[in-house]
């Protein structure tokens, strides 16, 4: 009879909010980390209200812990809500938004050098290696899973542009990630692992 091996814990925690047009919805989650919607003006000519997606260091906002482990790196629209990147609204807020977010600053300054690599080949040391170079660090990273989901939302019907929206967004990230306390985490089982 063989055993099988213990499934490894994480910790979770979920927040709620609604969010009318033009809003913005910020929360520490802890480690240093900022979980944000922050107002996109969508369409071609900005006319659409929507939102983008990021978890960004306290420290420095420029830095997205999402956006680097969450291929492809161009055109993936997994970060906004609302018509972009050839969906329309009610694609883009009808299904769960999964993604992946890196939980180690140190993690994200390993990443991000075969991110700018990966989407400027020509200037990179090896162009011909920088697809490797980035997907086989992705597979050595520690990361969370985001799940975000919308609950309910209203928009135009004739122009797509959301007049509000409701969200429900769960963390999993590696038991020695810690949450704030007052999000009281909860012990779940670890998602997948990135292929």
């Amino acid at each position: 009879m063989s055993q099988s091996s213990p499934l490894k814990t994480c910790h979770s925690v979920v927040l709620t909010g609604r969010l009318s047009a033009g809003g913005r919805y910020e929360e520490a989650i802890g480690e240093d980390l900022v979980f944000r919607l922050d107002p996109e003006r969508l369409g071609p000519n900005g006319q659409l209200n929507g939102w983008n997606i990021s978890l960004v260091a306290s420290r420095d906002e420029n830095h997205d812990y999402i956006y680097p482990v969450n291929p492809p790196l161009r055109f993936n629209g997994l970060q906004i809500l609302g018509p972009s990147y050839g969906d329309n609204t009610k694609a883009s807020l009808d299904h769960p938004h999964e993604m992946r977010f890196v939980v180690d600053p140190a993690d994200y300054r390993r990443i991000w050098p075969l991110v700018t690599n990966a989407l400027w080949p020509y200037y990179a040391p090896n162009p011909d290696k920088v697809a490797d170079e980035y997907f086989n660090m992705l597979k050595t990273l520690r990361t969370g899973q985001l799940m975000f989901t919308v609950t309910s939302y209203d928009a135009d019907p004739g122009s797509g542009s959301i007049r509000y929206v409701s969200f429900r967004s769960e963390f999993r990230a590696p038991e020695n990630f810690a949450f704030d306390p007052r999000l009281k985490p909860q012990e779940v089982e670890c998602p997948a692992p990135a292929e």
